[in-house]
């Protein structure tokens, strides 16, 4: 007699769990059609259903941001949706900005999060005599790159900036059609994610995103503009 060696799992409905039983023989009798191997749905449904947003950060980070950046997971993950960021959740064999656009296409939405990273005591500019920047707190240039192309892709996107971050490129309000809002890593993330104006965006962002998931998985061919 042949024995397979592979073991199969079944649901238990009572606590909604699956368990895995001994191994099954090909020729065994007392297994019963309804006993085959079954996949644990419960399991793949956990990503199966998200619909994927770019999550852009930068890639060091210390202890508090560390945390922030955590809870914003767990923030996004509870809206039904899946944060992809790279290198943590995909790499591909390509070169960084050609790894950024493949994301960028494959996505839904984008959030970024510009965080401190270097500060910068300017000392001169290229102007003989001109008067420099105050000193400040720089971001990681690719926050400066993947919101660009997020928003040149046409993607909701939610701009996170932390206090003190200089506020060039993008993140200058001045420059973008949308609120950028401050987080102040000095205070406790629950003083951030509880606040109205937070959770106001947030919901925004996250209904735009599955609105245009809605309407980007549309058949091609239309009939009406109600389709079934």
């Amino acid at each position: 007699m042949i024995t397979i060696k592979k073991h199969y799992s079944y649901y238990n409905p009572q606590d909604g769990k699956y368990y895995v039983d001994k191994p099954y023989s090909l020729r065994d009798d007392k297994v019963s059609p309804s006993a085959a191997p079954k996949m644990p749905l419960k399991n793949t449904a956990d990503r199966a259903y998200k619909i994927p947003v770019f999550l852009s950060h930068p890639s060091m980070l210390n202890a508090t941001q560390t945390r922030f950046l955590n809870r914003l997971i767990d923030e996004i993950e509870r809206a039904l949706l899946f944060p992809r960021t790279l290198p943590d959740t995909e790499q591909y064999p390509n070169k960084t900005i050609t790894s950024v656009r493949r994301m960028i296409l494959s996505s839904y939405g984008l959030i970024a999060v510009n965080m401190q990273q270097v500060f910068a005591n300017y000392t001169m500019t290229n102007i003989p005599g001109g008067t420099p920047p105050p000193p400040s707190w720089e971001g990681a240039p690719f926050l400066q790159i993947e919101p660009s192309m997020g928003y040149q892709r046409g993607l909701p996107l939610l701009l996170i900036k932390e206090a003190g971050v200089n506020s060039i490129g993008v993140w200058n309000p001045s420059v973008v059609p949308f609120f950028i809002i401050e987080w102040d890593s000095s205070k406790p993330l629950d003083e951030f994610f509880n606040r109205v104006e937070w959770r106001e965006i947030f919901q925004n962002w996250v209904a735009q995103v599955r609105n245009g998931y809605f309407i980007q998985t549309q058949p091609s061919y239309r009939y009406g503009p109600d389709d079934l």
